[in-house]
């Protein structure tokens, strides 16, 4: 068997050329390839690659050919011994879904190629819905999914698999896919930030509706949590889950997403941090608060949840000086709560208080950090700071900023 040495490096590169279509015979070449590591012997010949010749480079050739011929000439066998030479092989551990992340094997079964999926099936919503078998291989985890001819993830693949560029881009296509279909967007990924925030994308209205119509949806959800954990991006995984339990307990959309969310969606979380912080944002808004059951209400009610947006502003809050007037001082007076040493305002939940001479200017330093909408500043402030007119304000400052009228004209 002789197997050209171009068919592994189109292997490496994904089976794709160079300006990224899919190769021809793609998928025999990638059963060519598997088919080498199959028998448990190999017979191995030397098969001449250089051309005859009689100057120097041809001369040069030879000579490197012999010394290698000599290097791996074994000693003269006996009567006893076999005149083949057989090289045998370590089984290869199988890796059903490093392949089908490379693009050399289909899902299975009845499946596709990933880059078909990820060109292919983005808009169209109904084979998405239709479809239960692509996405325990689209987000593999480490249990067994519904789809019995799907495999868990397994330690050596999973450590291939967050080290391999080709499976990290495609991962984090796959999740910008399923997030269309679900009626949310990624926002400020682009600015290459740290922090990114996910909101309602232009569809989420009929989005949303599917998501209640068909709840199997929140198994999905509950899986692609985990494997963002698992392959490496659970940067991912806090932005969508709070997103949701705001959809949820403020603005009471999705309500049999509820039970899943509090049962699934934050304990799929990897950072025990950002679970507590997901937590507390939970019973905060949890209504009616004595059916909260997901931790003592005693001490989430002392909770201090980690100061997520501080990263997202270009200077630390201690850079502003609070100067609250007479009228917010004395309503600060009534609000449980009370001035920290650096002189804002801190609410019994944790929130500061803005004076509402600087929330503009916090609000526009936020957004120059981001450039998100009115939405997704909202999203990240209102957790940590109470802010008289929010929702306003951040919507003067995204109809204000010139950037955005540039790259978002109307």
């Amino acid at each position: 068997m002789t197997v050209h040495a171009h068919g592994a490096l189109y292997k490496e590169r994904g089976l794709l050329t160079s300006s990224g279509q899919q190769i021809k015979y793609a998928a025999e070449i990638a059963a060519l390839l598997e088919a080498v590591w199959k028998p448990s012997a190999v017979s191995i010949m030397h098969c001449r690659g250089h051309q005859k010749g009689h100057d120097e480079i041809p001369k040069g050739n030879r000579r490197a050919d012999q010394a290698a011929k000599a290097a791996a000439k074994p000693p003269p066998p006996t009567e006893d011994q076999a005149k083949v030479l057989i090289c045998k092989q370590e089984p290869q551990p199988s890796m059903p879904n490093y392949e089908f992340y490379m693009n050399l094997k289909k899902f299975e079964p009845h499946g596709e190629f990933i880059e078909i999926i990820l060109h292919k099936w983005q808009d169209d919503y109904e084979l998405l819905e239709l479809n239960h078998d692509y996405i325990q291989w689209l987000f593999p985890t480490r249990t067994q999914g519904r789809n019995f001819y799907s495999t868990p993830l397994s330690p050596q693949e999973t450590r291939l698999m967050v080290n391999t560029s080709e499976v990290q881009q495609r991962l984090r296509r796959a999740y910008k896919m399923m997030l269309k279909f679900f009626g949310v967007k990624i926002v400020g990924e682009e600015e290459d930030k740290e922090i990114t925030e996910v909101e309602r994308a232009e569809n989420f209205a009929s989005r949303f509706e599917n998501l209640t119509i068909n709840p199997h949806n929140n198994l999905r959800i509950t899986r692609i949590l985990h494997s963002l954990g698992e392959l490496g991006a659970e940067e991912y995984q806090v932005p969508l889950v709070r997103f949701f339990l705001k959809e949820i307990l403020i603005k009471n959309r999705l309500p049999r997403m509820k039970k899943s969310a509090m049962n699934f969606f934050i304990p799929a979380v990897r950072d025990l941090q950002d679970r507590q912080d997901l937590l507390f944002f939970a019973w905060r808004y949890y209504f009616p608060k004595e059916e909260f059951i997901w931790g003592n209400h005693g001490e989430l009610a002392r909770y201090k949840p980690k100061p997520v947006v501080a990263a997202l502003l270009p200077a630390p809050l201690s850079e502003w000086t609070p100067v609250y007037s007479e009228k917010e001082k004395k309503w600060l007076t009534e609000e449980p709560g009370g001035y920290g040493e650096d002189g804002w305002f801190q609410m019994e939940n944790g929130r500061i208080v803005l004076p509402a001479t600087l929330a503009p200017e916090i609000t526009r330093a936020l957004h120059a950090s981001t450039h998100g909408g009115r939405e997704m500043m909202e999203q990240q402030l209102e957790p940590h700071f109470y802010v008289p007119g929010l929702s306003a304000i951040c919507k003067a400052t995204a109809q204000q900023c010139v950037t955005c009228a540039k790259n978002n004209p109307r």
